[in-house]
């Protein structure tokens, strides 16, 4: 009975948010009074919208109970703040994608947990380094010199790349310490490289542990104290090392920390 309850709840509140997404008016008009109370002149200045289509938005609005009238001023219902709350999350959400869009439509996401797409409204203040004509490694480049002075690292590592674990190896020369979640292939290659030894006698001072995952890894994730980047893959498979997010802000952070610790719960520690 309880999760018939749940269902049924989640189904009007998916049938309410469709509708108000169906037009551009009402979402506007729902989103302006969750900031204050509004009459018909303070629509009409700002969304610069004859009369007649505020009154019809609005009077829509009303039917499903989200605002109320008193007198000439609107005001939200109690359904109808949390319908903007949940109106404002989403779009947050899907922020991050309108201002790469070709970044997320170009590179596979399979490989980022669904649960890390709810919360992505905490990446809104990323960067998107690229590399451009003149310089073919210029976003490689910016994020080895990042991961350089980052201190404590925390790295999903899909590739095998020398110069990276170069910088990471002088990094914890400096008492900087290292969690490496990576695949068998990867691992494979650090045990078979010249790098193998020195991990193991960082691992031994406890500054270093590397886990395995047999999850499909398709992210690079680097995330410090101060910054984390996310670069990927693309479709066909090839590793993109052209692009990536960056953010500096602790939203974004916290973000690729969540990312992170989904693939921690699922590996095994091999050193």
């Amino acid at each position: 009975m309880i999760f018939e309850e749940d269902f049924t709840k989640k189904y009007e509140d998916f049938i309410t948010v469709r509708f108000l997404l169906a037009s551009k008016m009402r979402p506007s008009l729902l989103l302006m009074l969750s900031d204050s109370d509004c009459n018909l002149n303070d629509f009409r200045e700002e969304l610069e919208k004859p009369s007649a289509s505020i009154l019809h938005g609005l009077k829509e609005l009303e039917r499903i109970n989200l605002i109320k009238k008193d007198f000439k001023n609107y005001s939200l219902s109690t359904k109808g703040i949390l319908c903007s709350a949940s109106l404002e999350k989403l779009f947050q959400d899907l922020y991050i994608f309108q201002i790469n869009r070709d970044f997320w439509q170009n590179h596979s996401i399979d490989s980022i947990p669904l649960d890390s797409f709810r919360k992505s409204y905490l990446l809104k203040d990323s960067v998107f380094v690229e590399s451009d004509e003149h310089n073919l490694s210029k976003a490689f480049n910016k994020y080895l010199d990042l991961i350089g002075a980052c201190g404590d690292m925390k790295i999903i590592l899909p590739i095998f790349l020398e110069e990276h674990l170069e910088i990471i190896l002088e990094n914890l020369e400096n008492g900087d310490n290292l969690l490496l979640i990576t695949n068998e292939d990867v691992f494979s290659s650090l045990k078979n490289s010249k790098y193998y030894e020195e991990l193991v006698d960082f691992s031994k001072k406890g500054q270093v542990s590397i886990r395995k995952t047999d999850q499909d890894l398709k992210v690079f994730l680097t995330v410090c104290d101060d910054f984390m980047s996310l670069s990927l893959f693309y479709k066909d498979g090839l590793y993109d090392n052209s692009c990536f997010i960056l953010n500096e802000h602790k939203d974004g952070i916290e973000w690729a920390n969540i990312l992170l610790d989904k693939y921690l719960e699922n590996s095994l520690k091999m050193l």
